[in-house]
């Protein structure tokens, strides 16, 4: 039995329609499933949470986009009995770009309980500090990842989309992709860049990052709706592709954005990739940190972790 996790508000409000279309063919062929819909956030990880407490196998089916995919992993305390599959029915639905995961839903549905594929993917974690938390004044939970996890730039622009309409109004014109180039470009007008030390797990040396204007942490190749980050990233080798942006003008950082799309950034001063289980970074002031598209936190100093195929995706 498939439990469906559905965000309606999934791209201005489609996710509610796209649902009623999967709901059609999950009834015409007489799949057995039970439907959750979620009306706020933090509501897919107390779902999907209550869900694995009384089931001892879980395949959990989920409407959204990256972002609702992010929740639901967040309310996982165990992985090894859960399979994933998503429906992508978000503005960005990066993950399902990764893997050529159709966009219509019906043919990702019909795909996915006609002809599927199981890819046991890899997943990371990231663990947050700043002063308050030293100073035992509150905690950050650890925060799971599917997609990338990014400290800066990229996780300001996330915050933005997150936090004003601005992606609403593009999603309903059907230009969603160009409410983060906007959001881009104003960013990073107002940014302040900073300094940080980067420490590669199994290293002891420290690199020194001047000018930073963001770290992202790769687990597949895409982020931001569409910016092809690491073109060589793979989900399932136990590594993190993580690429370090940094020292660069903001006119130079204009010119570079339009290359990312194609992945034709790397390779430009500035612009460095490694290929890491693990890293860890401190900041010379807190920055906005986020795992998929959500933010939830400013930290100075964060380590990222992956671990190899840890949950079973179908699709």
């Amino acid at each position: 039995m498939y439990h469906v996790i559905v965000n309606p508000a999934a791209r201005s409000g489609r996710g509610k329609k796209n649902w009623e279309i999967v709901k059609r063919v999950l009834d015409e062929k007489e799949v057995k499933y039970k439907s959750y819909l979620t009306s706020k956030h933090g509501d897919a990880a107390r779902i999907v949470s209550k869900i694995c407490e009384e089931n001892e196998r879980v395949h959990l089916m989920v409407l959204g986009g990256d972002g609702t995919l992010n929740e639901v992993i967040q309310g996982l305390d165990s992985f090894e009995n859960v399979a994933l599959s998503t429906i992508p029915v978000g503005s960005s639905n990066d993950l399902a770009r990764a893997l050529r995961i159709s966009s219509d839903p019906v043919e990702a549905v019909t795909h996915l309980l006609t002809k599927p594929t199981i890819l046991y993917m890899d997943m990371g974690t990231v663990h947050c500090e700043n002063s308050l938390v030293r100073e035992g004044n509150m905690s950050i939970p650890d925060r799971h990842f599917l997609v990338s996890c990014g400290m800066g730039y990229d996780a300001s622009v996330c915050h933005e989309a997150l936090s004003s309409g601005i992606k609403n109004f593009f999603n309903r014109l059907g230009l969603g992709k160009l409410s983060y180039l906007f959001i881009c470009i104003k960013q990073l007008i107002f940014s302040r860049f900073v300094t940080a030390e980067l420490t590669l797990e199994g290293s002891s040396d420290v690199i020194s990052l001047e000018k930073l204007i963001f770290l992202g942490g790769m687990n597949n190749r895409y982020e931001g709706g569409g910016f092809m980050f690491a073109p060589d990233a793979s989900n399932h080798d136990g590594m993190i592709d993580l690429l370090a942006v940094h020292g660069i003008s903001k006119p130079g950082i204009i010119k570079l954005l339009p290359t990312a799309l194609e992945g034709e950034h790397l390779g430009n001063e500035g612009v460095d990739l490694y290929r890491t289980c693990g890293y860890s970074v401190r900041t010379s002031s807190p920055l906005w940190v986020h795992t998929d598209g959500e933010v939830e936190t400013k930290a100075d100093y964060i380590s990222v972790s992956c671990k190899k195929e840890a949950i079973k995706i179908i699709y």
